[in-house]
């Protein structure tokens, strides 16, 4: 075959995915099972969700309104930004790279920091703009000041994450206004707040970017956290509407799917679903907090769904892993510069606790 791939596409590693719990079920025979590496929502999704999609459902011979008319009414009223202002996704990192897509060319940069959600970096590559990952700081965080500094001609996109995914650390906001006012307003800065529905419940002074009034801000949201509608692939951007014109030039027709759009409405109408998540989420924080202080085990305060724990090195990192698998707890080992690190999903009470008891057995 002669057909050459271009250079930034071969790059790029592509994904490995790993066993289906069916497979690992089969192979290790667990008797209790706790899914606590993907930050998905364990206590399911709204009922009030699933109705929409079955109700969706009698008219999937149709395609889906391109326009997404109604769930962006519906994010309108939540959200008070004028409906011009929202654009969706199959997910919010496909939002992302939307963006990425619609605006960027030529010599532009990507620039962000090292640490964050890995997919981001492959966005950037995969569209063939340059990505600048600046080094974290001490505790974790996006290091505000090195990517102030890094800014050039060339810079075209910074994107925060706040809370961070995976290492949980956030952003103040003081630190965040006084970052995007030093920002030249050329340069769209995307907040992603895909965690935002925890953050706040977490920290009530957290910062909300859709009050911010900077016309060069981009804020990702997603209903795959909080929601717990993961599976249908469902995100969103609220910006500058000159922006999201641009990023809907961009955008498949039509995406995403009716059951997607009608999921979507379905669960922003469940407000009870959505407390009871947030309060699991904060009582299991806690919890792992308490547990982790008693076992001495590392790790860094989350204003997400999960927490970071801090280990010696790799080979620490991995030994607990591979022990943890044993006992049918599923958690994710991080990568550089963080594969010293691993990612504990927040579960059910029930889920939680059988992690601890794993662990704790493991470190005796």
């Amino acid at each position: 075959m002669n057909i050459q791939i271009p250079d930034h596409i071969a790059a790029i590693k592509s994904y490995q995915p790993g066993k289906t719990i069916p497979q690992l079920q089969e192979e290790y025979g667990w008797e209790k099972v706790a899914i606590l590496w993907n930050n998905e929502n364990t206590l399911g999704y709204s009922p009030k969700s699933k109705q929409a999609v079955i109700d969706a459902y009698d008219s999937i011979n149709y395609y889906p309104d391109p326009a997404s008319v109604d769930l962006k009414k519906a994010l309108s009223q939540r959200l008070g930004k004028p409906e011009n202002q929202i654009i969706l996704g199959n997910g919010s990192e496909s939002v992302l790279m939307l963006a990425i897509r619609a605006l960027c060319s030529g010599e532009d940069e990507f620039l962000t920091s090292e640490g964050g959600f890995v997919i981001i970096y492959n966005w950037a590559r995969i569209n063939n703009v340059r990505c600048v990952a600046m080094p974290m700081t001490s505790d974790y965080g996006f290091d505000l000041e090195a990517i102030k500094s890094r800014i050039n001609r060339n810079t075209k996109i910074i994107y925060l994450a706040n809370c961070n995914n995976p290492t949980g650390s956030g952003i103040t906001k003081s630190e965040l206004e006084s970052f995007i006012e030093s920002v030249p307003d050329h340069i769209l800065v995307i907040v992603d707040e895909a965690y935002f529905e925890y953050s706040e419940a977490l920290e009530s002074e957290f910062p909300n970017s859709l009050k911010m009034d900077y016309p060069n801000i981009l804020t990702l949201r997603t209903f795959s956290k909080a929601y717990g509608i993961a599976g249908v692939r469902l995100g969103f951007g609220i910006g500058n509407e000159k922006i999201i014109d641009a990023m809907a030039k961009a955008k498949l027709t039509f995406e995403p799917t009716a059951l997607a759009q009608a999921a979507g409405i379905g669960a922003l109408n469940d407000d009870d679903f959505l407390k009871e998540t947030v309060d699991n989420n904060t009582n299991g924080l806690h919890y792992f907090y308490k547990e982790f202080d008693r076992l001495a085990v590392r790790y860094v305060r989350s204003f997400g769904n999960f927490v970071m724990t801090v280990w010696k090195d790799r080979d620490e990192v991995m030994h607990v892993f591979d022990a943890l698998m044993k006992h049918g707890v599923l958690v994710r080992p991080l990568y550089d510069p963080i594969s010293h690190c691993i990612r504990i999903s927040v579960g059910r009470p029930e889920e939680n606790e059988h992690c601890i008891e794993a662990l704790e057995e493991i470190l005796k």
